[in-house]
């Protein structure tokens, strides 16, 4: 597992962005705990940190497509996912890797 943030740095409001090997990655704070996802929407690429989080559901700002951050599901394709990272904390530190297809 590579370090990829701080919870100290990590709020509900926003999420962090890192990178993770060659993927942009971003953490968000979902139920209280750190939940990694690309960066960029699967459906078309827009850029998910602009999107809108409420519960577990991530709306992407371009199209509206919607994502579970704890599942990756998508509400509109069932066919596409939104790739995850397995995330551990140890102290402050998130560490993350993806997560096995």
């Amino acid at each position: 597992m590579i370090k990829i943030g701080e919870m100290s740095d990590l709020t509900a409001e926003k999420p962090l962005r890192a990178t993770l090997g060659s993927d942009k990655v971003l953490i968000f704070l979902v139920e209280g705990a750190p939940v990694a996802t690309v960066a960029r929407c699967p459906h078309a690429h827009g850029p998910l940190h602009q999107g809108e989080v409420c519960g577990t559901v991530l709306t992407c700002p371009w199209h509206g497509w919607s994502f579970d951050l704890v599942t990756g599901e998508c509400d509109e394709d069932p066919d596409l996912l939104l790739k995850r990272y397995e995330v551990r904390v140890e102290g402050n530190d998130i560490l993350a890797e993806p997560v096995p297809a």
